[in-house]
């Protein structure tokens, strides 16, 4: 699979609003290993959402094999993304009702690229190859910050993709942890010869790839680095081997053969019938016991693809607007929207959390639902709105844009097609990101600095990262 990039530019605002990607280019042969590297603030993100198809380009081309990604209609494109592209971005997000195997199985139970069997048993085989084969069935709060990454690396492999996105696959991992996970993505990368992007600020990881590119204020170009240092021995993996250890066979000792007497047979026959009958039976029952698990696999399975087809792609959820209340508090919109059918979705307990970057650290701030619709069962049989007001006097924000502040809002709500659910419970977590006009911040001060066709916006979205 090819990949080309023919000058790419993604503008948020007007004409003349903030260029997060400025005509950029690439080529990503078939296997190919590149990465960009760049400052925080500097575009990398955005420019991997519109590699994936997640963010529509303003300008410019996006094609794969000579086909226009975004000439696709949405159907089509959505199939581009879940049989094309694995995503791994900056935090795991993974379902934390659900065990690893099913996690990483979910990818391919949505997008319908298997049977239920096959997609359990490639999940099961990732995971070994990752080192969790042990851990299939534990749960994303009972598993460390690098083991749920390697879950995620598991499950962006599921659907065997050509293309691989990374978004700062180790950010928020020590030191250690770190270089196991690159370590595991390269002997992968090996081994399911898929294209691959890693988006890094770690200039030592980016000398892992064969093509280095750096994004500098959302202008990407080519830079040569000096290749990695490749230690001769081979360094040890905190977490085991990439791939499944096989116990080698067991040989047997041989030994000198005994005769026996004739007259044994027949004192030993009736013995050998009757264990012959227990064997049988063992073997039916075991019989019989591998298809009711394998019917349970297969049920589970199903009813996990339907949660999940109703939970993430019926039911769509994005922010609907931000609204400065004046002295630091803003009214944030997020709209629930049931696309898929005319049978309602059923969502509980909408839990909402605001966060503002302060260096590399997220801090929270005061949120609370503006209205009843935030709380309690929601009825969602078309489009509704619910409101949180949230309080967002920061100070010694990160500023990826001039004067703008860096907020993150974390929804989690359990969604099911009943209003009193019996075991048929979705959880889903979304994340948005958007920049945020501080209240005590004049107009004029931005504008000095970003160019704007009006007024500064008090919020410009961001893609998933």
């Amino acid at each position: 699979m090819t990949l080309s990039a023919q000058l790419l530019t993604k503008r948020y605002g007007s004409t003349s609003g903030y260029e997060a990607v400025r005509g950029a280019s690439l080529e990503l042969q078939a296997g190919e290993f590149i990465s960009i590297v760049g400052r925080t603030g500097s575009g990398k993100s955005t420019l991997l959402a519109v590699l994936g198809a997640l963010t529509k380009p303003t300008a410019g081309k996006l094609l794969l094999d000579g086909a226009d990604v975004w000439a696709l209609s949405e159907e089509k494109r959505s199939i581009f993304r879940s049989r094309h592209v694995g995503f791994i971005f900056q935090f795991p997000s993974l379902l934390s009702n659900l065990t690893a195997v099913d996690n990483v199985a979910v990818p391919a139970l949505l997008g319908c690229t298997m049977a239920v069997e096959a997609a359990y048993a490639r999940a099961s085989d990732l995971l070994a190859r990752v080192g969790l084969g042990n851990r299939a069935d534990a749960y994303p709060g009972s598993m460390s910050g690098g083991e749920q990454r390697r879950v995620v690396i598991a499950r962006a492999l599921i659907n065997s993709p050509p293309l691989l996105l990374a978004d700062e696959p180790t950010g928020d991992l020590d030191e250690d942890t770190e270089a196991d996970i690159i370590d595991l993505l390269e002997q992968l990368h090996g081994s399911e010869t898929f294209s691959f992007v890693l988006v890094s600020h770690n200039l030592d990881l980016a000398k892992h790839a064969q093509r280095i590119y750096e994004m500098r204020q959302g202008v990407l170009a080519s830079i040569d680095l000096l290749p990695a240092v490749v230690d001769v021995e081979p360094r040890v993996r905190h977490f085991g081997p990439a791939t499944v250890n096989v116990r080698p066979d067991l040989t047997v000792t041989a030994r000198e053969p005994v005769r026996l007497g004739a007259n044994l047979w027949g004192s030993v026959r009736p013995f050998l019938l009757g264990g012959a009958a227990v064997f049988a039976s063992i073997l039916v029952v075991d019989f019989g016991v591998a298809k009711y698990q394998e019917m349970q696999v297969r049920d589970r399975g199903a009813r996990l693809a339907q949660l999940a087809d109703m939970a993430l792609s019926r039911l769509q959820a994005d922010i609907q607007s931000v609204s400065d209340l004046g002295d630091g508090r803003y009214e944030l919109a997020v709209y629930l929207w049931n696309v898929g059918s005319d049978t309602p979705i059923y969502v509980m307990s909408p839990e909402m959390h605001a966060y503002v970057q302060v260096g590399k650290f997220w801090q929270e701030v005061p949120l609370e639902p503006a209205d009843s619709t935030s709380s309690g069962v929601l009825k969602i049989d078309g489009k509704l709105t619910y409101r949180y007001v949230f309080d967002a006097r920061v100070k010694d924000f990160t500023q990826l844009l001039p004067n703008y502040m860096h907020v993150r809002f974390s929804d989690t709500m359990l969604v099911s097609p009943s209003s009193m659910p019996k075991g048929d419970v979705f959880e889903r977590k979304d994340n948005f990101y958007v920049y945020l006009k501080p209240f005590d911040v004049a107009d004029e001060v931005v504008l000095k600095r970003m160019k704007f066709s009006g007024k500064p916006p008090v919020w410009i979205p961001m893609p998933p990262h």
